[in-house]
């Protein structure tokens, strides 16, 4: 309706610029346009309801084709004979039963897959419909390159050039090859829709890999460094320290006399240990050298260095004995209630009675200690490196590298080399070293790792290390590989349930 208003409003104005001439034929124009305006907008008002109604007279026209052409196929296949009919169902993998039933199943049966042709035809009218205005949408410029690029020369208008255009393309084969990807963007869009889990238990299922290496070691390595693996190992805190005890009623003199009782018997304990020691050490000393050394390699240690070399050696290994011993009778003092807590604060696993919770309680403090001291040796190793790289610096860049710290310059090369060792201790710049170090050496770790060892560390640290985009491309990928006939699948449901006849 629009279009024809708009051809007898121009052509009206045709024939007025014919007998006005052309001073009047831009006021002309000028009035045609403005007539046009108002009335396409109520013509595009219009046209919603008029094209919802044409849909719904389509859809019941289509409706009472089926029933006609159900019922002359129903009146066609009740002449026909048992025999016959079974043959029917047989050809299209249909499951016998009596007479009526079987008509009604192949009713059915035939009624798909008149449906299921409607939608084939439906998807082919819109591929091309489709590439024509991807035709359509481009500059006169491109497209008169494009056909160049085909073949396809002269002087030719651009509806002209569409249409060869849309001709070659459908001998090459076009509108199959736009179905296959119509059918392909439908099944992204599934697997797209689908959660990790639902994804996963698919790959699983037909045995692709969902994982990818590579970002399982980086998701566990930024797990791991969230939780303070590769930070400097703490000490394990072991001395309770004593809260003193608020006096009663305001009593500060009680309190005060109190404390100082405390503080006396901690200057005797400690003078008592030092008297320990002391003996400790005269007792070893009056040892000989060979005495000694089997007293070392009892404990598993190595003798290095001269008498007073190992009896320091000695002296060290016995007041760890001793820490040990009473650490022990500590935990053994807290009773089974308390160890628990204490496991479970420092996420300790252990099973048994008090003294396997003892003995791993102990274990893990020793492996803390192990590591901290691991770690110490590792400070040592960097600050060598540091020091060697500052003494290769002149004097003068020493002292600026002091002035940017805000530290004293000092007098000489050495003062400064140390000043600024030691402030590379203090600012954690020797501790980022580490860090980034501990951090390389497990990335290599990992990525020796197979698949399943590294989705089993995932699963144990909770780590999600599934990329939704990665589980629908290789699904896509091996569906293709392994179902080309359906992924590629064009060819019309009728043509195929006629060709197994």
């Amino acid at each position: 309706m629009a279009l024809k208003r708009k051809a007898v409003a121009k052509a009206s104005a045709k024939l007025f610029k014919r007998s006005k001439g052309k001073a009047s034929e831009k006021k002309i124009e000028e009035e045609v346009t403005e007539q046009e305006e108002p009335q396409e907008e109520q013509e595009t008002q219009q046209e919603e309801p008029e094209r919802q109604e044409d849909e719904i007279g389509e859809k019941e026209k289509l409706k009472q084709q089926e029933e006609q052409a159900a019922a002359a196929r129903k009146k066609e296949l009740k002449g026909m004979g048992a025999a016959a009919i079974k043959e029917l169902l047989a050809s299209n993998g249909l499951e016998m039963g009596n007479k009526a039933d079987m008509i009604e199943k192949l009713l059915a049966h035939e009624a798909k897959v008149r449906a299921l042709q409607r939608e084939h035809e439906a998807k082919m009218r819109l591929v091309v419909v489709r590439k024509k205005e991807e035709l359509e949408a481009m500059p006169a410029s491109d497209l008169k390159d494009l056909c160049s690029a085909k073949g396809i020369t002269g002087v030719l208008t651009k509806a002209v050039r569409i249409e060869k255009l849309l001709q070659l393309w459908q001998q090459d084969d076009g509108v199959n090859k736009g179905l296959a990807q119509m059918a392909l963007e439908k099944r992204q869009a599934e697997l797209a829709a689908k959660d990790k889990a639902a994804l996963l238990k698919l790959c699983d299922k037909v045995g692709v890999e969902a994982f990818v290496k590579e970002v399982m070691v980086e998701r566990l390595l930024r797990h791991e460094l969230e939780a303070g693996v590769f930070a400097r190992p703490a000490a394990e805190q072991q001395i309770k320290e004593e809260v003193p005890v608020p006096a009663k009623n305001g009593d500060l003199v009680a309190a005060l006399l109190a404390s100082e009782a405390n503080r006396k018997k901690e200057i005797e304990l400690k003078k008592q240990q030092e008297e320990v020691a002391a003996n400790k050490r005269k007792e070893l000393k009056s040892m000989s050298v060979e005495e000694l050394k089997k007293a070392l390699s009892k404990h598993k240690l190595e003798p290095v260095g001269k008498k007073e070399d190992i009896v320091e050696a000695l002296f060290q290994v016995g007041i760890q004995e001793e820490r040990l011993a009473a650490r022990k009778a500590e935990l053994r003092a807290m009773g089974k209630e308390e160890l628990k807590k204490l496991l479970c604060s420092k996420a300790i696993e252990a099973t048994g009675g008090l003294e396997a919770m003892v003995q791993a309680i102990l274990s893990h403090e020793a492996k803390a200690r192990e590591k901290l001291k691991a770690y110490g040796v590792k400070v040592e190793e960097v600050l060598a490196k540091k020091r060697e790289e500052l003494d290769a610096r002149t004097a003068a860049e020493l002292k600026q590298m002091c002035v940017n710290k805000g530290l004293k310059v000092g007098v000489g090369k050495e003062d400064r080399v140390e000043r600024l060792l030691e402030e590379a201790k203090k600012d954690g710049e020797i501790d980022k070293v580490l860090k980034q170090q501990a951090r390389s050496s497990r990335r290599e770790e990992l990525l020796t790792m197979d698949h399943v060892a590294l989705r089993k560390l995932c699963s144990k640290a909770g780590v999600d290390a599934l990329v939704k985009e990665v589980m629908v491309e290789r699904l896509i990928s091996h569906e293709t590989e392994h179902s080309p006939a359906a992924a590629d699948s064009t060819e019309p449901l009728a043509k195929k349930a006629r060709s197994r006849k």
